[in-house]
């Protein structure tokens, strides 16, 4: 097999392929080859092979890579000891341990934002007659105070907890008041 050193100039003949995989002390010295927009190019040690990625001299998503030991192409991503990426864009920010935390539940109840579950609580049992009216006013209240902790920290939860309450509560006062002023005009 002949291939091409596009770095040097000269050609390198291949050599025999093996059944086994290059061990970690065989790194360094490793030659590969690489087959990429439809052309041979190498040997590059590794060294020489992670710079020339980094300068984005070599196409990296399509190339195809032999070496010594390996027992045929494979993907030049699957290369032992080969960076890709290593130029380019610095990596995202670690996020932080505060948005990482998140309820068990998977948000589904807001156990980090107490107000805007105790609200919605508050404002089904306020539908109850006669004791609901008491019930309703904490639950609206409670509502507008788990909404703000939600606004204050995304990864709480809760906004429809709290909306429920507001509902129910605005709901229940409502419908409260309507009977007393009912039963003054009998």
């Amino acid at each position: 097999m002949q291939v091409f050193n596009s770095t040097r100039g000269r050609r390198a003949t291949g050599k025999a392929r093996l059944e086994l995989s290059a061990t970690p002390r065989q790194l360094p010295r490793m030659q590969i080859h690489l087959h990429t927009d439809g052309r041979d190019q190498g040997p590059y040690s590794l060294g020489e092979l992670n710079e020339a990625i980094h300068r984005g001299e070599i196409a990296t998503g399509p190339a195809m890579a032999w070496y010594e030991g390996c027992a045929s192409w494979i993907p030049l991503a699957s290369v032992p000891g080969v960076r890709l990426g290593a130029g380019g864009s610095p990596p995202p920010p670690f996020p932080s341990a505060r948005a990482q935390q998140g309820d068990a539940t998977g948000g589904v109840i807001p156990y980090k934002n107490p107000h805007a579950l105790t609200a919605y609580y508050l404002g089904v049992f306020g539908l109850i007659p006669i004791i609901g009216f008491f019930l309703a006013i904490p639950a609206f209240i409670l509502g507008i105070s788990g909404l703000k902790k939600r606004k204050r920290n995304p990864v709480i939860k809760g906004a429809i907890h709290a909306w429920i309450g507001i509902i129910l509560g605005t709901i229940s006062i409502g419908y409260h008041l309507l009977i007393v002023v009912a039963i003054m005009r009998s």
